[in-house]
């Protein structure tokens, strides 16, 4: 941060706030504590990061009032949600194409919500396409700005960095290595660690812990489970599940298990085998092995230690694009993160039924879950100590000195 802080009385209510060094608490809106805060998500797992955060906030600050854009875990907290992320949860060039006129409406609602309800500070959590661009026009409008897990700018599109000075006034960084981007630049950046150290129960389960987890969700205590995680955007599910339920059919030994993800239905995933909903850090625990979608759930797999292949599949023209811009080996962010291939990686044409079995019968050998421990504790070390919602919070409440 370019200036100290230290704790002064709070306008709202009778609770502490932080204001800048040397300063107090006045009318001014540069040096009060928020009282309207707006939060952008796009996707089911900023929604439940950002939720994180207000949790937080309303612990120390519960008269603030919130709105924007989230899903359950948002509501869940009091937002006032003017769109779900059951809505915008969209994913690559020709899906962004098909769905322009709805951006575009929503970009024009989300601004006049804004202005009616003149919000003190803006955050905005991951989804850079649409909210970095809300972020110029908040900028341009004299509104504070902060974000919250910033874009890869590290694997492509890194002129981000230069629109991002301009527009935001601070960035929270999840990954150790993210900060190293933004050198040199004027903009406040702090790694705050990964906000699933928060919620996960590193602590393997024993094997009575596992047999009675499998017998209360009605299968056998001695059940080899395997985990199919085909992503929470429809255009995912549609690709992925088709292909993990042909690899499956491949191992009869093996008993299929869908993790329902957070804002989708039964419905949406179509299948006979199991769906299980509000279960999915359980079933990382009980699994014996995992078919996972590149995403955030492979990081969260491999933090419970559950050996995995990563895998994915987008059509050919957002391959294409994507592969001419990036500039990373990998797309795991477990191989991002530890740079290596700890964990296998089928990706486009490579992701076969039976590409993805070879996978499998690799990893679930001994051997392979050992290398999956080995590689769980490295990632705890990397990723540093639970608290980043918190961190977060109180950096959201840091009364803003707009002459700094």
């Amino acid at each position: 941060m370019r200036q100290g802080y230290t704790l002064c009385h709070d306008c709202i209510g009778h609770v502490d706030c932080l204001a800048p060094n040397g300063h107090s608490v006045t009318e001014h809106s540069a040096h009060r504590c928020p009282q309207r805060l707006y939060i952008l998500t796009g996707e089911p797992s900023g929604d439940a990061h950002a939720a994180r955060v207000v949790a937080c906030i309303r612990k120390q600050w519960p008269d603030v009032q919130f709105r924007g854009i989230g899903g359950s875990a948002l509501e869940l907290e009091g937002v006032v949600l003017v769109e779900n992320v059951a809505n915008t949860a969209i994913m690559g060039f020709a899906e962004v194409v098909s769905k322009l006129g709805f951006i575009r409406r929503l970009f024009a609602r989300v601004q006049a919500d804004i202005v009616a309800f003149r919000p003190d500070r803006i955050l905005i959590v991951d989804y850079p396409g649409f909210n970095l661009r809300m972020a110029r026009w908040a900028k341009e409008k004299g509104l504070a700005v902060d974000m919250y897990i910033g874009p890869q700018v590290w694997a492509w599109k890194r002129r981000r960095i230069h629109s991002m000075e301009r527009d935001l006034d601070r960035l929270s960084c999840i990954l150790p290595f993210e900060g190293l981007s933004y050198s040199g630049l004027e903009l406040d950046v702090e790694f705050v660690g990964h906000p699933l150290l928060e919620t996960a129960d590193l602590s393997p389960p024993s094997e009575a812990d596992s047999a009675a987890w499998k017998s209360n969700q009605g299968f056998a205590p001695d059940a080899k489970l395997l985990a199919l995680l085909p992503g929470s955007r429809p255009q995912e599910i549609r690709r992925m599940l088709p292909v993990f339920l042909r690899a499956a059919a491949m191992r009869p030994g093996l008993v299929p298990i869908v993790a329902g993800a957070p804002g989708r239905s039964a419905e949406d995933y179509g299948v006979d085998c199991p769906v299980l909903f509000g279960q999915t850090q359980a079933l990382y625990r009980h699994a014996d092995v995992g078919l996972i979608t590149s995403g955030t759930a492979t990081l969260e797999a491999a933090l419970y230690g559950l050996p995995q292949v990563v895998a994915y599949r987008t059509s050919r023209l957002t391959y294409a694009i994507a592969k001419a811009f990036t500039r990373v080996k990998y797309i795991s962010l477990v191989n991002l993160i530890l740079n290596q291939e700890a964990v296998p990686e089928q990706i486009q044409g490579h992701c076969t039924p039976g590409n993805l079995v070879a996978a499998l019968d690799h990893i679930i050998t001994p051997e392979g879950r050992h290398l999956q421990q080995k590689n769980q504790r490295a990632l705890i070390e990397v990723l540093g100590t639970a608290g980043a919602s918190q961190k977060v919070a109180d950096s959201l409440m840091r009364p803003l000195n707009k002459g700094q």
